[in-house]
């Protein structure tokens, strides 16, 4: 699995952030679109997502995100 990374700026309370998927991914989707965008975060928020405390419009945003990371992966195989 993905190592995902958590910027300096959520770590307030942490000089590093701890060695657990779940609360990383957490610490991220906290901040969510401000943090987390990139295919591979955005891929593991949605993956997890029923593991995750989410309000409702978090929980939708990433699934938007997923498709639109779908869609350009979709396209961007087409034309090899």
């Amino acid at each position: 699995m993905k190592r995902i990374d958590v910027p300096k700026e959520l770590l307030w309370d942490y000089k590093d952030a701890p060695d657990d998927l779940i609360w990383r991914l957490q610490r991220i989707a906290d901040f969510f679109p401000a943090y987390g965008t990139d295919r591979d975060t955005v891929e593991l928020l949605y993956q997890f997502r029923d593991r995750l405390r989410l309000e409702e419009g978090k929980y939708r945003l990433i699934g938007i995100y997923k498709e639109v990371w779908d869609e350009k992966t979709r396209k961007g195989s087409k034309g090899q």
